[in-house]
């Protein structure tokens, strides 16, 4: 069976890194991310499960981000503030979180709630369109699988964890290539091209990745993760 796998957002390294040591000895695999940005490439790598969202790294996004993140049946989510207040926790709950706990915490704490919420995690998505990061595949409802490239696994992954699946393509341009010489619309035009002839060869002509005001990009369909393994 697969493990757990957590992503935590703290911009402490140190205090990070003490905490993954503990889901490691408890058997679940742990990812630190310094920034929310980097979520995404990370769910695009290996499927998340639990994602920790510290409330002074994110500050004022905290909640914006927790309710993103609590559109996705196939996600949990928990918040961690430095004074959580009764207040702070109920809007952290109202925003989308699973559980609110205070910082600093006790780190076998934080794996019971980690183990608890992620056995109530839902699973068998039967219809509609499923992204599998893990595998590099979007299958429709058909059960077709089409196998993905790298840059069109982060791009359907991105769209797939944002807010009505569409993203602007500067974001877009940032989860696949980063900041680098080649970041360029014209790269995630030819990668959007590509991915159109391939979902029409296999789906017929059907709009499936649409263009909305010219610089944002939308997948039609509602998308779902796939089920952990």
């Amino acid at each position: 069976m697969k493990p757990l796998c957590v992503s935590f957002v703290e911009k402490d390294p140190q205090w990070a890194e003490q905490v993954m040591a503990h889901l490691e000895k408890a058997g679940i695999q742990g990812v630190h991310c310094e920034h929310s940005e980097d979520l995404p490439m990370h769910h695009a790598q290996q499927a998340i499960d639990v994602v920790i969202l510290d409330a002074d790294t994110l500050g004022d996004q905290s909640l914006t981000i927790a309710a993103q993140l609590a559109k996705h049946p196939e996600l949990r989510v928990i918040m961690i503030s430095a004074e959580a207040e009764p207040q702070e926790r109920i809007a952290a709950i109202a925003a989308g979180a699973d559980a609110c706990i205070s910082k600093p915490f006790n780190p076998i704490e934080l794996v019971t709630i980690i183990q608890r919420l992620a056995s109530r995690l839902p699973r068998a998505l039967k219809s509609g369109w499923t992204i599998d990061p893990v595998r590099a595949l979007l299958t429709g409802p058909a059960n077709n699988a089409i196998g993905l490239t790298a840059m069109e696994t982060v791009l359907l992954t991105q769209l797939a964890m944002a807010p009505e699946q569409a993203l602007r393509s500067d974001a877009l341009e940032m989860a696949i290539w980063g900041l680098s010489d080649f970041y360029n619309n014209k790269r995630l035009q030819v990668c959007v091209s590509r991915l159109r002839k391939k979902l029409t060869h296999r789906h017929g002509p059907e709009e499936l990745l649409a263009t909305c005001w010219r610089s944002t990009y939308q997948f039609v369909p509602r998308m779902h993760f796939a089920s952990k393994r």
